[in-house]
């Protein structure tokens, strides 16, 4: 938010401050100042009034003007469009110096003399308006330096707002911090307003059907006011902070805006039919805005309405039928509190910002509508002749006061300070806390506009960043020896990464939100969890799967020259589930392209990327003792022939294989992928984090091979696990040669498999091996029908 100077200046004397010194205390107490602006004097720059304006004869778009200052009178050539004899205008006399370094100097301009200019307001730095010469008020003393009008000199802050600190969305909100860090009184507002004897309930009512979503609504009738420019000490302090005044009534609800943080909104009173409605909208119900775009809403939507129409987007936008007009003669003046959730929710689904959501997402001060009702009804009987008429129609609901009880040893032990029990009553009280102390027990009472302080740590907050961050001494953490250990699903994750990594694996992050037409080529439509207002179309959707990610990560950097590319992720997928939230599970997965071994004088690069991805899946799962199965896959987005689901304790955790080509020709990838996807948390549920130690046999093993003819369809994990429970002997069964060809018919394969015989009490004999290597071809000819080679 922009913050300036002179603003400041009417709730607590900062005259005689620095800036830059403002600035620091401001940012060292946790409101970070990004920027100071200097608005500097402008000699030489005075009111004046266009005498006389004639064509200049030999050029089209300039005239030739004679400018009077209240004392000379001055030739100036001006191509400004809108310049007119009558006119008060800001005048640059020669020798002047304008924003930019630009000086006035005395020039020919197609031939006559030109002895300064009349000024827009982009040359004056008040605004990037350009439309256009800067026309006053005709009420103004010609001669009267601008800084006078303008009030220059003026310095601007730009300063960052956290989430927590609503309150200082509004000029007086940083003026009682300064009034807070510099021990100085505030100033009051002091205004009177008249009413008239004209009722205000002549002219309807109030109804709130929804009070959870606005639980104070408030409106005054203004009648006969006049439609014009704001004055200059307005459109000055409006402008310095870089809002465009428009006009006197639309200006007044900007001011106190931001001047006191609290959204207002004006209605032409002879739009309303009967009374107002703070209602939630019907299905399918439309509004044109004042932004010009027609708008259609939900039922979870609220909506200000008469008993006829929609009138506003409750807390967002008002309608443009119903706006302020040049021929507005009576204002229906609005002011309420909305609840933050509902401002933020219907601005999200309708992707508009304006700031009155803005501030009422964050939460308002919700006293504060008592007051400001007032003020604005203030303000436009003064700068817009209106006339109030008597009372206030609606309903105003009074917040539950907070109070925080907190000992002062505690909150010395939590800021690791010595503060004194005197001081923290002072800063509090300084801070408007009205701290009440009994013994080392400090209750505080937060003042409405704090909406923040709810906790003791709230409250050790505020002592800290007044009492100075920087003089808070530093300490060394204390850390038990024994420290809490990490949860079983993040240290796996953290191994796991650290294994995958060894293995020249890069750990990948990406968004979870991916453009709906790309997932469609890996998952079920119906599966989309879609966003309402997506950072961009190519976010639209919540990714139901973690791989797809990581295969635009794998295209980048193929399309960036690079040969070797595999990737890992753990994140969250989403997935609709009907009338429930979506469900969220961890997952981890990983994906290679080109080679993943390079070639090497020794050796060939590695051409089945697939079964060496199988190997590093199995690797990690056998760190947890966990054993999956693999069983043919179907997902249409692999390789038939190159895939399998993952199987562990009989529940489908993933998939591995490669990316089948039509898949990875959508995804305009030209390398083949293998990638693999596990559901972590099946995983972790499945995984032993334990070991136990159990002796090795002594006794020498024994290794017997056993060749059998078998359909080639036919599972070898099936065989391996056949040929493994015939008998506990056996401590280790793998696959070590494959031949197909002569000798065998077609169809068929031969599979040769090693045994690996060992005993942890005895030596075995040939008689135990062979015997039992007899069972195990007894064993394949039963359950798959193989034949001994």
């Amino acid at each position: 938010m922009k913050v300036s100077i002179n603003w400041l200046n009417k709730f607590v004397d900062v005259s005689d401050l620095d800036p830059k010194d403002i600035a620091e205390k401001l940012t060292m107490c946790g409101l970070e100042v990004d920027a100071i602006e200097e608005k500097g004097s402008l000699n030489n720059v005075v009111v004046a009034k266009v005498m006389k304006c004639d064509k200049h004869p030999d050029a089209d778009k300039l005239s030739l003007t004679e400018v009077f200052d209240g004392t000379e009178t001055y030739q100036v050539v001006c191509g400004a469009p809108n310049v007119a004899e009558g006119q008060t205008v800001v005048f640059a006399k020669v020798g002047a110096v304008l924003p930019g370094d630009f000086k006035i100097k005395a020039a020919k301009i197609r031939g006559l003399e030109s002895l300064g200019m009349i000024c827009a307001e982009d040359e004056i730095g008040i605004s990037d308006d350009h439309d256009g010469i800067m026309i006053l008020d005709s009420s103004l003393e010609l001669g009267t330096p601008i800084d006078e009008i303008l009030g220059l000199p003026d310095t601007v802050l730009e300063i960052g707002i956290t989430p927590n600190r609503a309150d200082c969305l509004s000029i007086i909100g940083y003026a009682r911090e300064i009034a807070a860090l510099y021990d100085r009184p505030m100033k009051t507002n002091e205004y009177t307003i008249n009413e008239t004897d004209d009722a205000v309930t002549n002219y309807g009512g109030v109804e709130i059907k929804n009070k959870e979503a606005c639980p104070t609504y408030l409106g005054r009738v203004i009648k006969d006011v006049t439609i014009k420019p704001s004055p200059l000490w307005m459109q000055n302090r409006l402008r310095a902070i870089g809002v465009r005044p428009i006009s006197n009534v639309v200006d007044i609800t900007n001011y106190v805006l931001f001047e006191y943080g609290q959204p207002l909104h004006t209605f032409d009173l002879k739009e309303i039919d009967g009374k107002i409605i703070v209602r939630n909208a019907s299905e399918g119900e439309k509004l044109l805005t004042l932004d010009e775009k027609e708008r259609t809403f939900d039922s979870s939507m609220l909506l200000i309405t008469d008993e006829k129409k929609s009138l506003a987007v409750a807390g967002v936008m008002g309608g443009e039928h119903s706006g302020i007009s040049d021929d507005t003669k009576d204002v229906f003046l609005e002011c309420a509190y909305f609840e933050p959730k509902q401002t933020r929710m219907t601005a999200r689904k309708l992707g508009m910002q304006t700031d009155a959501s803005y501030r009422y997402e964050r939460g308002i001060d919700p006293v504060n509508t008592k007051e400001m009702v007032e003020y604005a009804s203030y303000l436009l009987q003064e700068l817009c002749g209106g006339k109030v008429c008597k009372g206030v129609l609606g309903e105003y609901n009074e917040p539950e006061v907070k109070t925080v009880k907190v000992n002062a040893g505690w909150l010395n032990g939590y800021l690791g300070t010595d503060i004194s029990i005197d001081q923290m009553d002072q800063i509090l009280s300084g801070l408007n806390m009205n701290p009440i102390v009994t013994g080392t027990d400090i209750t505080i009472t937060a003042p409405s506009y704090r909406i923040d302080m709810s906790t003791r740590q709230d409250v050790a907050e505020e002592i800290a960043r007044m009492y100075g961050y920087d003089n808070i001494p530093t300490t060394l953490p204390k850390i038990d020896a024994d420290s809490m250990p990490m949860q079983p699903i993040l240290q796996m994750r953290k191994d796991i990464a650290q294994k995958l990594k060894t293995l020249g694996f890069n750990e990948a992050i990406n968004y979870s939100f991916m453009k709906a037409d790309f997932l469609k080529l890996f998952d079920d439509e119906k599966k989309f969890v879609k966003l309402m207002n997506p950072i961009s179309e190519d976010m639209d959707t919540m990714r139901t799967q973690v791989f797809p990610g990581l295969l635009s990560t794998i295209k980048y950097n193929l399309n960036n020259g690079f040969k070797q590319v595999r990737f890992f992720e753990f994140a969250s997928n989403f997935v609709e589930v009907g009338e429930k939230l979506p469900e969220q599970r961890m997952k981890l997965s990983a994906c290679t392209a080109g080679e993943f071994w390079p070639m090497s004088w020794g050796a060939p690069a590695s051409s089945e990327p697939f079964f060496i991805l199988k190997g590093v899946l199995e690797n990690i799962l056998s760190q947890y003792k966990v054993t999956a199965t693999f069983v043919k896959s179907d997902k249409a987005f692999l390789h038939p022939g190159k895939s399998a689901d993952v199987i562990i304790n009989g529940e489908n955790v993933g998939f591995i294989g490669e990316l089948h080509p039509a898949s990875a020709d959508a995804a305009e990838i030209r390398e083949s992928v293998t990638m693999f996807e596990i559901d972590m948390l099946t995983f972790k549920e499945n995984a032993k984090f334990t070991y136990k130690y159990e002796n090795f046999s002594k006794f020498p093993s024994v290794y017997k091979d056993i060749s059998v003819v078998v359909a080639k369809t036919t599972p070898t994990e099936k065989m391996e696990e056949c040929i493994k429970a015939t008998s506990k002997l056996a401590e280790d069964v793998f696959l070590f040669d494959v031949y197909e060809g002569k000798g065998i018919e077609e169809g068929q394969v031969s599979r040769t498999f090693r045994v690996l015989f060992t005993a942890s009490d005895r030596t075995l004999t040939d008689e135990e091996t062979n015997s039992t290597l007899t069972d195990m071809i007894a064993n394949l000819e039963k359950d798959f029908g193989a034949v001994l080679r």
